[in-house]
């Protein structure tokens, strides 16, 4: 994502900005959008012409659906290389501080 998008409201409008240019490259009106998402057809448009700012994770979800891009998700947050409590883990076994030449600590 570019630098660009700091802010919340930058990066709902490229949201919903790209969500239209989907639907459109997929040849989906908002009304058929819909009715195959289960959402009002205000609710799309609104969202499309960021007048309302408020939509649902379910709702994008059924949207991303739609428009065939749901499987993107895990781009958004792939997996972990390791998981969390195996990291935790191996952490348990790195030293928390490591002595340095010269360094007496016993006073």
């Amino acid at each position: 994502m570019n630098s660009e998008f700091t802010t919340n409201q930058d990066i709902i409008e490229l949201l919903s900005r790209r969500i239209k240019e989907y639907r459109l490259a997929a040849r989906i009106s908002q009304k058929e959008m819909a009715e195959k998402s289960g959402i009002s057809l205000a609710t799309i448009s609104h969202f499309e012409q960021g007048v309302s700012q408020n939509l649902t994770l379910n709702n994008l979800i059924s949207i991303l659906r739609v428009i065939g891009m749901e499987q993107r998700l895990n781009d958004l947050l792939p997996e972990l290389p390791m998981p969390p409590m195996a990291l935790k883990q191996i952490n348990k076994y790195i030293p928390k501080r490591v002595r340095r030449a010269g360094d007496d600590t016993n006073t």
